[in-house]
């Protein structure tokens, strides 16, 4: 099977497992959310921030290698991972040992506990890298969207009864746990790599060149991706962080699960293509035109109606994130479009452009979080909205030089779903006193859906009319 066929075949398994997965996610993690506190989700966004770090560095790019590079010999697989090994033991005792500096850090002693338990991720994370690289580096992942699947709904199902059974934040944070464990069995099952380790570093300066570049390239994205919550944890406490964390958890929802699936199939396929230009910039124009075809409205639509989403869903205790959610929701697309960048620059072999892009976001991005959190959560959140379509905009010529397609084939191609769906927020913002029913009422959200998916589907049709035709084709094609 060619390139194509295996990437379409791996879009079509993922996106099927996380769609799947994702409704039952979405359902307990609604339930769940009514059933705990704003504190316990401002808990679990202090202790996890050095942990979701950790964990984006802990192969030290290595595990890119094992994608991108055609040649590895048995022995460089067995010495990655060795290093695979000594880097996840390394940072779960260091999560172990400096929970308190984390703790003080903060003012929250509860964190000692929390942190040291979520630090066992790491032992199991040991055995996941190899067999996940396998699979992408080979495209295949009709089984592995199985495990995702399982995995999803294990993971999800242990939250929800910890959580009916009063645990709090626990719940949270051995539904997590249950997560990375259950990931790691299954992917070892369908993908079995066994290598024996050599802890030597002999022979592999190339492997680092080109791992520390991804590892760099991470590093920043958390800098400037996730410093929000660690700089309104500081800032504004568990309580107001919990509104906000919940707010971009649920505007999140679709990029994290999306960002997935185009990292893992994007970046082994724009490895195999890196000597063919013409190509990728056919498939990049358009994988834009798609994601935005997608991402606008579904965005807008979750921005313009997060008062009556956040009434029925969540209830009145948590209104407080519903203009979070608002703000959050209209910069979601960009952000979105943004995840394909670094997979065409780590498999064109250019991961320092995307570790410069990064750089970039990380110096602007705090700057604005620590202006914004002065003005409570909806100023942190502001902070995506005004900053952050500055940033995007320079990732995007930078990434663009390198492939050589033109900035104006990319305004072309995410422009009319773009305006279509400004047209659909701002007619339902107006659209909300007019139908009936009062806000926080089902009835009133279905209408407002309705009538928002009218309005983007008119003025999209309308700008385009061969829209629908034409992203149907490109589906197929």
């Amino acid at each position: 099977m060619d390139v194509r066929g295996k990437v379409l075949t791996a879009i079509k398994w993922t996106a099927t497992a996380r769609f799947l997965g994702q409704l039952v996610a979405w359902a307990i993690t609604i339930y769940v959310i009514r059933i705990l506190t704003p504190g316990d989700y401002g808990l679990m966004a202090m202790a996890v921030f050095v942990n979701n770090f950790l964990y984006l560095v802990n192969t030290l790019g290595l595990e890119a290698v094992l994608i991108q590079k055609k040649d590895l010999a048995e022995d460089e697989i067995r010495r990655i991972f060795g290093v695979v090994i000594v880097m996840n033991l390394s940072f779960a005792l260091l999560l172990f040992f400096t929970a308190p500096v984390l703790a003080d850090f903060f003012g929250e002693q509860s964190l000692v506990d929390i942190v040291r338990v979520l630090a066992l991720q790491f032992v199991f994370l040991v055995f996941e890298s190899l067999p996940q690289s396998k699979l992408e580096r080979e495209i295949n992942f009709k089984k592995r969207s199985i495990v995702d699947l399982v995995t999803i709904i294990i993971g999800s199902m242990t939250t929800l009864f910890l959580a009916l059974q009063g645990f709090g934040v626990w719940s949270l944070v051995y539904g997590h746990l249950v997560t990375v464990a259950a990931r790691m069995i299954g992917l070892n099952i369908i993908a079995p790599c066994l290598h024996w380790p050599i802890f030597s570093l002999r022979g592999m300066r190339s492997l680092f060149s080109f791992g520390g570049f991804v590892t760099v390239d991470k590093g920043l994205w958390f800098c400037f991706a996730e410093s929000d919550k660690f700089i309104g944890g500081k800032l504004l406490g568990k309580d107001l962080l919990g509104y906000y964390s919940v707010a971009n958890h649920l505007a999140s929802l679709p990029i994290n699960k999306i960002a997935g699936l185009i990292n893992s199939v994007a970046f082994p396929a724009f490895s195999r293509l890196q000597s063919e230009p013409e190509r990728i910039n056919t498939y990049l124009s358009k994988g834009f035109k798609l994601m935005s075809i997608v991402a606008f409205p579904v965005f807008f639509g979750i921005a313009c109606t997060s008062h009556e989403l956040i009434a029925i869903f969540l209830g009145q205790k948590w209104m407080d994130a519903a203009v979070p959610l608002l703000v959050l929701g209209l910069v979601m697309p960009l952000r979105l479009l943004s995840t394909i960048f670094p997979p065409v620059l780590w498999g064109m072999g250019r991961p320092e452009v995307s570790a410069t892009n990064y750089l970039i976001a990380a110096v602007v991005m705090p700057i604005a979080f620590v202006i914004g959190a002065q003005f409570g959560v909806v100023g942190l959140a502001l902070s995506w909205f005004v900053a952050y379509p500055m940033v995007f905009f320079v990732q995007l010529r930078r990434m663009l030089n390198v492939v050589g397609l033109p900035l104006i084939a990319v305004l072309r191609a995410i422009s009319s779903a773009a305006l279509a769906s400004s047209a659909m927020f701002l007619a339902v913002m107006w659209m909300k006193d007019l139908v009936l029913g009062e806000s926080g009422e089902v009835l009133h959200l279905i209408q407002l859906i309705v009538f928002g998916a009218a309005v983007y589907l008119l003025v999209l049709v309308s700008m385009d009319r061969h829209v629908i035709r034409n992203t149907l084709e490109m589906v197929r094609h």
